[in-house]
């Protein structure tokens, strides 16, 4: 092998270890971006909606909605013990001139939230204070769509969180490449709003949004009105 061969190997040798470390390192840091942006989302829902703490999480009634679908309880109701996706001691169910109720308890039997149950073409609709859950369990991919006067939300497990508040009026799904605010007719919009921004605007209450999913008006798109009514919940 002559000296010029020698050297071609080993720099295409080289070259290929290279596009192959650049790979790993890529793949690495990007489920670490993937990661950091999970836990972010995370943190921003629960200062955006403090109220919906502990019990109101998405995989949790994912998996509620589709327990409760499978198994229909009586009219004259029934305790439900350990109801999946809570993670309490039990839920005593009761009907209301037709209305499904659930109170969710702990061990002393002291209600810790309560909510309106309605079984749903997409798989189930919970209705809690004035807001409204959509779990659609329909699709291949489960995905909750949550709906309020004043705030908004859309999750499915992978796509994560796209919210809508009156910090953020036009729906925005908060990544590390969302750092770009958009302009027109004079005026800018940033659509991706800081976890510092969104978490003063939760502290501060200020977690309402005017805007709505698909281009129409949340109550119009999602068939519900401002003045739905559910259950309340204590201090948890």
């Amino acid at each position: 092998m002559d000296l010029v061969t020698f050297v071609v190997e080993n720099l295409i040798g080289i070259a290929i270890a290279a596009v192959i470390g650049a790979g790993v390192f890529q793949f690495v840091m990007g489920v670490r971006t993937q990661r950091r942006n999970v836990a972010r989302n995370e943190a921003l829902f629960v200062s955006m909606f403090p109220d919906l703490q502990p019990y109101f999480h998405p995989t949790k009634l994912i998996e509620f909605v589709r327990a409760r679908l499978a198994s229909r309880p009586p009219q004259g109701g029934k305790v439900w013990k350990n109801p999946p996706g809570f993670g309490v001691e039990d839920a005593s169910i009761g009907f209301d001139n037709g209305r499904e109720s659930v109170q969710l308890r702990d061990a002393q039997g002291q209600v810790l939230a309560d909510f309106f149950f309605e079984e749903h073409p997409e798989g189930g609709v919970i209705r809690f204070g004035k807001g409204k859950f959509t779990v659609n369990l329909r699709e291949q991919v489960p995905r909750v769509r949550y709906w309020h006067p004043d705030r908004e939300f859309k999750w499915s497990q992978p796509k994560g969180w796209t919210f809508v508040t009156r910090v953020a009026d036009e729906p925005f799904s908060r990544s590390d490449s969302d750092s770009s605010s958009s302009s027109s007719s004079g005026s800018s919009r940033d659509s991706s709003i800081s976890g510092t921004t969104a978490a003063a605007a939760g502290a501060a209450g200020i977690v309402a949004a005017g805007g709505a999913f698909d281009g129409g008006g949340a109550s119009q798109a999602w068939d519900d009105s401002a003045g739905s009514e559910g259950g309340t919940a204590t201090a948890y």
